[in-house]
């Protein structure tokens, strides 16, 4: 029977006596309160989907006065966007441009009106049931690591595009167990897809608790 390790992020090293500075006074910070958000309408043809790291769609590409401005949406709304917005399509769009923290520039979708279609952001309904999650163990190979849009490695991908997800905080410790090309055992939850999302890449998800490799198992948390 394989033994369990449980694989846990080391803490960081604190500075020694010599580098101590006092802190702060004590006492609660005070909240930063939102500022205004101007919002601006632009109008364009839609051109690629995009996806985040598990393939479901939350993004397009908006060609517009001769520049490409990326579009970014909550996911729930995929399904409805998709099927209102096919590439080319001439849409309307109003929201509000920020950088994210990588220093990309984006354009929150606050709304979409393609035709006599418009889709609104608004918070996704309570599923009627819980979704139900569903046991698996699964056996592949490691074909490739996947990458978050910030770069940070957040789950194996295997030879069969079945992508297991692996906290971020071991995820170096999961590279160093798992190299690419070696083979794994993976106990865990198949996710499901949310209601209203949509997958542009037909794929299974799969939320591991359980890493094996070469005899040696390892919990994930």
């Amino acid at each position: 029977m394989a033994s369990v390790v449980t694989l846990q992020a080391q803490p960081p090293v604190g500075p020694g006596p010599a580098a101590f500075r006092p802190g702060p006074p004590a006492g609660p910070l005070p909240l930063q309160q939102p500022g205004l958000v101007a919002l601006t309408t632009l109008s364009g043809t839609v051109q690629d989907f995009t996806a985040n790291d598990e393939s479901v769609l939350d993004g397009f590409t908006l060609h517009t006065e001769g520049k490409k401005v990326a579009v970014q949406f909550p996911p729930h709304l995929g399904q409805a966007i998709q099927a209102a917005s096919k590439s080319g399509r001439q849409v309307t769009i109003t929201g509000s441009s920020e950088l994210t923290p990588e220093g990309q520039s984006l354009f929150r979708l606050v709304s979409l009106t393609s035709g006599q279609t418009v889709i609104t952001d608004t918070p996704p309904s309570a599923p009627a049931t819980p979704p139900t999650l569903t046991p698996t163990t699964f056996k592949g190979k490691v074909l490739d690591y996947q990458l978050n849009k910030q770069g940070q490695v957040s789950g194996l991908r295997l030879s069969d595009q079945t992508l297991v997800r692996v906290p971020p905080h071991l995820a170096a410790q999961v590279i160093a167990v798992a190299p690419k090309e070696s083979t794994v055992s993976v106990e865990g939850y198949v996710q499901p897809t949310g209601e209203g999302q949509v997958r542009l890449q037909k794929q299974q998800v799969i939320e591991a608790s359980v890493l094996t490799v070469n005899g040696k198992s390892f919990l994930l948390r």
